[in-house]
């Protein structure tokens, strides 16, 4: 080797190593500097440029409604909000869908526990340390309420087993059936029929006039599937002539965001503003919540109330924060020879560089006498390597009337998934940008209310999804207006 080479060799083994001696500080410095304090004004300036602070969050509302998948996310998302309804005098309520049976650590099963399914055990341990979280925050006993569906399994019931004789089972609490004596229907099957009936009855009792939901983006399925059977529900409801569901106001809050570490900052840091994250702010308005030191001081009591879940602590503190902020929910209306565009936002599944043609932009929803058409967006690039499945739950007088979901290849080919009412693939329609499927309904009940989604993929990885959505479709030339709208 020539005296040359070996000094040219010599050189790029120092810029290695020095670039491995920068890493590796980097990493210390991150471990012992005081991160949350040096990066606090900048959360600080962000929180306050994207979220419009509002005090009080309840206007003149007296009943109040949290969905929370499971045990702690009612007091992740919304302990602050809670502590401040309760002491305006405000009724609120929480039910929880599931008891969070798949997931815990660090505990003891004692007493009869210890003689049931683990997931069960779990499941009451969870329950019971909701009732102690929720008590510090305000609640009475009897404004907690458990449905006691399984969790990691409504995804599924809301898209497999909606109805029949064959409820899904949970693998956790070695069921198809709800396990707790302490559940809202004792025994109620693993049906997403089920489940509706519930979350009905209770909308239809307790009429409230703020309800908190999981946003449709977080990556969590339980969340996102929270958010769309409680929205399927109200539309039943206001079917069938309950004007008061017109007057709802829906925040949004979000626990689980992307592949990003979202909230930033995770541990205990309550200086520090909350703010959504950026790929979330395009697509809905946001509002923020300020906290007083004393509901900080509750909430972070209340998380620590949740023992099982100590593995996840710096997770759990991280919404330990100055504020809580809260999506405006965002309603799809379409009338015949018109359209709505329903926006992406950019959530579980987007990554950095996208393969071509699976980033997908959004979704318009046609209306056209007889026909749906489905236009979907995504970057232009040929030929695209992503495939598109589609998925569509059809309403009518609110019942599903047709279920239905198509994978599309190479934007030209189409192959039906699920499905037993069309007889017959729908158009397929094509130009760089997007691609549309043309759904004639000329055999069909013409559908009032549409819930779908969109991925896209290819064989070994998820690219992109379209959050599950609402739209209600109005062909005889009427447009309902709602205070929902934005």
């Amino acid at each position: 080797m020539s005296r040359r080479a070996k000094s040219r060799r010599g050189r790029w083994a120092k810029i290695a190593l020095l670039i491995v001696v920068v890493l590796m500080g980097g990493f210390f410095l991150i471990k012992i500097l005081p991160f949350n304090s040096v990066f606090a004004p900048f959360f600080h300036v962000y929180s306050k440029v994207y979220t419009k602070v509002i005090e009080p969050l309840m206007d003149d509302s007296e009943r109040v409604l949290i969905f929370a998948p499971h045990p702690d996310d009612e007091t992740l998302g919304c302990g602050g909000a809670i502590q401040k309804a309760v002491r305006e005098g405000k009724t609120v309520k929480v039910v929880f869908v599931t008891s969070g049976d798949s997931f815990g650590n660090d505990y003891e099963m004692t007493g009869p526990a210890k003689d049931l399914p683990r997931g069960v055990a779990l499941g009451y341990l969870r329950q019971k340390e909701a009732l102690e979280a929720t008590a510090i925050l305000g609640l009475e006993k009897e404004h907690v309420i458990f449905l006691g569906y399984p969790d990691q399994g409504i995804e599924k019931m809301w898209w497999t087993y909606r109805s029949g004789d064959h409820p899904y089972y949970s693998p956790y609490t070695k069921t198809d059936k709800s396990p707790y004596l302490s559940g809202y229907t004792i025994s109620a099957p693993y049906l997403g029929e089920a489940l509706l009936q519930d979350i009905q009855d209770i909308l239809e009792t307790f009429q409230p006039q703020i309800i908190y939901l999981p946003h449709p983006a977080d990556l969590h399925s339980d969340h996102w599937v929270t958010y769309s059977f409680v929205k399927e529900a109200l539309e039943r409801l206001r079917r069938k002539g309950s004007q008061w569901v017109n007057d709802i106001k829906i925040n949004l809050y979000l626990v689980h965001f992307g592949r990003i570490k979202w909230p930033p900052l995770w541990g205990y840091a309550p200086h520090l503003h909350l703010a959504p994250p950026s790929q979330l702010m395009s697509t809905r308005n946001w509002i923020g919540l300020e906290l007083e030191e004393e509901e900080i001081t509750k909430k972070r009591e209340a998380i620590n109330q949740y023992r099982s879940q100590q593995i996840v602590r710096e997770f759990l503190l991280a919404f330990v924060k100055a504020n809580e902020v809260y999506a405006i929910d965002n309603n799809y209306y379409v009338k015949e020879n018109e359209s709505t565009f329903i926006p992406d936002e950019k959530g579980e599944f987007t990554i950095p560089k996208i393969i071509n043609g699976g980033d997908i932009q959004g979704l318009e929803v046609i209306l056209e006498e007889n026909t749906i058409i489905l236009k979907l967006y995504h970057d232009s690039g040929a030929p695209p390597q992503a495939r598109y499945r589609f998925y569509l739950l059809g309403y009518k007088d609110g019942e599903v009337v047709f279920q239905e979901s198509y994978v599309l290849f190479d934007r030209k080919k189409i192959i039906r998934l699920q499905g037993d009412y069309l007889c017959y693939s729908p158009v397929v329609l094509k130009d760089s940008g997007w691609v549309a499927l043309a759904f004639l309904f000329e055999h069909l009940p013409f559908p009032d209310t549409l819930f779908l989604s969109v991925e896209s993929f290819t064989s070994q990885l998820v690219l992109d999804r379209l959050p599950w959505s609402m739209v209600v479709l109005e062909n005889d030339g009427m447009v309902i207006h709602s205070s929902l709208e934005e």
